[in-house]
């Protein structure tokens, strides 16, 4: 009986594991910012795992921050009815908001990608000491996804109990790499010549 018993609160523990629904924002830098190149650009994609049925992203409302410097050239690229690049403020952006039509009995369906691209925005400094950049969207008041198709149950906001802030990073190194590399035969054969 007791063997029963842990076998089946096992399997009561596991299934809601099985069946856990999640979404994020991923953050991606284009590139390390150095002197030469003191501009990046960030992507902002969603994307999410909910088990046995295809679902679309909908619409996802965010703020983006980075712990410096200064965003810029805010671009849609998911522009669906109502989105916005937000309100940018130094190295901070609020009220980002980026959603598609998906309504499948007017036969709108939006993209089913996943992830998905929603927007970008540079970000620039001309602070160049070397360090990594933190960026986040821990302030997010939706997430939301669609079923794909028919019956359609509406909207499923995964925020915020089903939902983790996006992070990522930004490098920043005070000279470009290719310097670094060019220089190391150098001090290589420097330190052979006081040998």
């Amino acid at each position: 009986m007791r063997r029963t018993m842990t076998c089946l609160l096992a399997v009561l523990f596991s299934v809601p594991a099985l069946a856990q629904f999640d979404g994020t924002y991923l953050l991606v830098s284009s590139n390390t910012v150095t002197p030469t190149t003191p501009i990046t650009t960030i992507e902002i994609w969603a994307t999410w795992t909910i088990p046995s049925v295809e679902w679309v992203f909908g619409s996802g409302d965010y703020d983006l921050t980075a712990i410096d410097g200064v965003f810029s050239n805010p671009f849609n690229v998911l522009n669906g009815p109502g989105s916005s690049t937000g309100i940018i403020a130094g190295n901070a952006i609020s009220g980002a908001l980026n959603g598609q039509l998906h309504i499948p009995p007017l036969g709108l369906f939006g993209s089913r990608d996943n992830p998905i691209l929603l927007a970008t925005y540079d970000w620039t400094t001309t602070d160049f000491r070397p360090r990594t950049v933190s960026l986040d969207t821990s302030n997010t008041s939706a997430f939301i996804v669609h079923e794909w198709l028919i019956p359609n149950p509406g909207p499923w906001n995964l925020f915020p109990w089903e939902f983790t802030p996006g992070s990522g990073v930004i490098i920043v190194i005070p000279v470009p790499a290719a310097w670094v590399v060019l220089a190391l035969p150098l001090v290589a054969a420097a330190r052979r010549r006081r040998l």
